[in-house]
């Protein structure tokens, strides 16, 4: 498996409060970075979202998110 961060909007996602508007998460990927992920992961609230209910903005560089888990 692969893990990506990415931009990534649910714009008929009736859970989403802000449809619109692009949300941060880690897209869970089988094996090869060109196809769709398996889902993503939102940074926002932790759920998952399917690929028919995401739209993919864009995959983006690592950054690390350990201390801001942590709440540090």
């Amino acid at each position: 498996m692969i893990f990506k961060q990415v931009k990534f909007r649910c714009p008929d996602v009736d859970t989403v409060e802000r449809k619109k508007d692009a949300l941060g998460g880690i897209a869970v990927y089988e094996g090869e970075l060109d196809k769709t992920p398996q889902y993503i992961i939102c940074g926002c609230c932790g759920g998952l979202f399917a690929p028919e209910d995401f739209e993919l903005l864009r995959v983006m560089e690592w950054l690390p998110i350990s201390e801001e888990i942590l709440g540090e």
